[in-house]
């Protein structure tokens, strides 16, 4: 008669565990987004020209690569899930420093999340250098 029940509580303990690993892991998401960038920029310590560009998720934790529509060079790059964002157009944010531009957010409504990039060693370095405060760009996106 032990058995049984030991084998029943074990088995609702497992299935408990389960749920709730599940519920607490975020939701699956896909960014694909089309980006006519008219500036030379940083993503990390790589810095990219002025071009059109793709950018897409590659997992579900957050990893993005940006790759050059005509070049195809690629930069791979993790994201933070920032904020739920009801913007209904996919839109790029670039911290300047003078002029010198690094990405700093991705507004994505497919995943109605902002996705925000850590600040790299040279941003940090440049924006101390700078000596002010950041200043934002927006640069609009959309599927072209």
């Amino acid at each position: 008669m032990k058995k049984p029940i030991i084998s029943l509580i074990v088995a609702l303990s497992l299935g408990v565990a389960l749920l709730a690993t599940s519920l607490a892991a975020p939701a699956p998401f896909s960014v694909k987004i089309r980006a006519e960038i008219p500036f030379d920029f940083m993503v990390g310590k790589k810095r990219l020209p002025k071009g059109e560009y793709l950018i897409e998720s590659l997992n579900d934790s957050g990893t993005l690569t940006i790759r050059h529509a005509k070049k195809g060079k690629a930069v791979t790059f993790n994201t933070i899930r920032q904020k739920p964002t009801d913007s209904n157009k996919s839109k790029l944010v670039f911290n300047r420093y003078g002029d010198q531009y690094f990405l700093a957010r991705i507004w994505d409504p497919s995943t109605e999340t902002i996705l925000k990039l850590n600040k790299s060693k040279t941003e940090k370095r440049i924006a101390k250098l700078a000596k002010k405060e950041e200043n934002p760009d927006e640069v609009p996106v959309g599927d072209k």
